[in-house]
């Protein structure tokens, strides 16, 4: 490994430091008492080596920790519904999986009986992100299924993406954890969508 290659490395494991203890931080004493000092401290590093990775301080900082949770769950979600081929499948056990991840984040649950008046707009900015990554993976699945003739794909992935975002974080009357009742879900609500023309 070369100079720049291990100077870069250690940029990575600082950065992840730093994430992970501000997720830690948050998770004892909520998002609003968070400091860039405590974090630092924690970091065993100086309030200037924070600023260097995040030049927009807290703000900053919380809304990576926010970015970085919803990546590693979009991650996990993607590795765990590869294992299915068809679509139906995939929607079905990856809501199934997606809104139990959600459930399962002590961090995230605990912000947002404590401090959603906080966490709901970043939340809300990051929402849009994860719309685009599921948008991207839903078009590529389209591929495999047949649908009717007039429909975008395009489209009709933006539509599932919300859709599916929307169910899995609010799911209303929806039990997602009886296999049978999202797989109803799926087939009225998302792949009724693919045989309609309009």
């Amino acid at each position: 490994m070369n100079k720049q290659s291990l100077r870069s490395q250690e940029l990575n494991d600082t950065k992840a430091k730093i994430l992970r203890s501000a997720l830690n931080l948050v998770a004892q004493v909520g998002i609003s008492k968070v400091t860039i000092e405590e974090v630092a401290t924690i970091c065993d590093i100086s309030r200037m080596t924070i600023y260097r990775y995040f030049p927009g301080g807290k703000e900053q900082l919380i809304a990576d920790v926010i970015a970085h949770e919803a990546f590693n769950w979009l991650e996990e979600l993607m590795e765990y519904v590869s294992q299915y081929n068809d679509f139906e499948d995939v929607a079905v056990y990856g809501i199934m999986f997606a809104r139990t991840k959600l459930l399962e984040h002590k961090v995230l649950n605990k912000v947002l009986d404590e401090e959603p008046e906080v966490l709901l707009p970043m939340l809300t900015i990051e929402a849009n992100r994860v719309i685009a990554f599921i948008h991207l993976y839903v078009v590529t699945q389209l591929f495999k299924v047949k649908m009717a003739k007039g429909l975008d794909a395009d489209e009709v992935a933006e539509y599932l993406a919300h859709m599916l975002l929307s169910v899995i974080v609010s799911p209303g009357s929806w039990d997602l954890t009886d296999e049978s009742a999202v797989r109803i879900l799926v087939k009225s609500q998302f792949l009724a969508v693919l045989s309609s023309v309009g």
